[in-house]
């Protein structure tokens, strides 16, 4: 009886632990983000990234070169982009350029660093969000939530 107990309370606490988890997701409405993309292809044999509608994040060992993700908005959207950037050698750029090439947001990363920004995505504007590697190892995570 004890076990059941033990197993019944176990599984209560994992199911809110879920709920907890699934409640955090965000949803864009307004935003669409379009894949990782490469100005070159990656050599570093320990890349590996993963693309969802709201995020993007990307770990190397060997890191030289330029990627990018698109972002399109159907209506003109505050943003509030959270980054979380790990650099165990060289520097890394966060860059978000308009269809313009105008920069609306620019930070060069040297050491581990966790932040936001605010952005507004005009409506119908292509963006890219790109990520600059100058011999450098770590990761990046980036997140964009309409506000």
């Amino acid at each position: 009886m004890q076990r059941f107990l033990i197993v019944l309370a176990f599984l209560i606490l994992s199911f809110f632990q879920l709920y907890a988890q699934k409640a955090e997701l965000v949803t864009n409405k307004y935003i669409k983000a379009y894949g990782t993309h490469f100005t070159e292809p990656v050599k570093d044999k320990k890349w590996a990234n993963e693309n969802g509608s709201t995020f993007t994040k990307a770990k190397y060992s060997e890191y030289e070169g330029e990627t990018f993700v698109k972002i399109t908005t159907s209506k003109e959207v505050n943003t509030l982009l959270k980054y979380a950037i790990k650099v165990k050698k060289g520097t890394l750029e966060m860059i978000v350029v308009d269809s313009q090439n105008e920069v609306l947001f620019q930070k060069s990363f040297s050491k581990d660093e966790k932040g936001e920004t605010e952005v507004v995505f005009q409506e119908n504007q292509e963006y890219k969000i790109k990520f600059i590697g100058q011999q450098t190892a770590g990761s990046y995570f980036c997140q964009w939530i309409e506000k």
